[in-house]
């Protein structure tokens, strides 16, 4: 699957920005599954992710909504608008991040233009895929989980192992959250149908993609699992 995000077309941060972002704040760290901030808080300040991944949450229960990676910043709309939290930003693995505060994040947005219209070009692309999401909400189960499971191994989340296989380390809770699955069951049924056919594994909160390709085409809608 390729990646069309925008943030690849126009770098979000040139080396020279970079250096100039990283005088500005602190690092700080976070395991897997704790927050760095919640939907509804106060935002203050922004992230710029380093290292690991985070996930996005929003709602009650709360619904994946996306994953974020090294490079990516989370947290700078609600600086930029004011304005609280939209969503939850937890740590899906070790993450370190660089903290930003609020009033030097926008300050160095403001004299550094380039890099607002390219944090604009990285918004736009995520709404686009929030709205691609939602009109694939409407596809099987099985398509959509085999869609998000090969963004995830795409989005370097997955540790590829033997013969191109990839591990990637979530729950099926995880995989029905992000598809805004509400019934779990139907999701695990979906998986095992998967999982017998040679497809993927699963073992204690990881999922392992052993036939990338046959995944690709179920999530393409070429290929069904009985």
């Amino acid at each position: 699957m390729e990646d069309q995000s925008l943030e690849r077309v126009l770098p979000l941060l040139t080396a020279e920005e970079l250096a100039e972002l990283e005088k500005l704040g602190h690092t700080i760290h976070r395991s897997a599954g704790h927050p760095f901030f919640l939907e509804g808080e106060h935002g203050d300040f922004a992230l710029l992710i380093r290292k690991g991944h985070v996930k996005a949450m929003r709602g009650r229960p709360p619904r994946i909504i996306d994953i974020r990676g090294p490079g990516q910043i989370v947290g700078e709309m609600a600086v930029i608008r004011t304005k609280p939290r939209m969503a939850s930003i937890v740590a899906f693995d070790d993450v370190e991040a660089l903290y930003l505060p609020g009033g030097r994040w926008l300050q160095f947005l403001y004299d550094h233009p380039r890099a607002m219209h390219a944090l604009l070009a990285m918004t736009d692309d995520m709404a686009d895929r929030a709205t691609m999401k939602n009109v694939e909400s409407e596809l099987a189960i099985e398509q959509q989980l085999a869609k998000r499971l090969i963004e995830l191994a795409d989005s370097g989340l997955g540790e590829t192992a033997a013969e191109g296989t990839v591990v990637l380390r979530l729950s099926q809770q995880d995989l029905a959250a992000l598809i805004g699955a509400k019934k779990l069951d139907s999701v695990k049924k979906v998986i095992g149908r998967l999982k017998g056919a040679g497809i993927i594994g699963t073992g204690r909160q990881v999922i392992t993609v052993l036939r990338p390709s046959a995944l690709r085409e179920v999530a393409n809608g070429d290929l069904t699992v009985n």
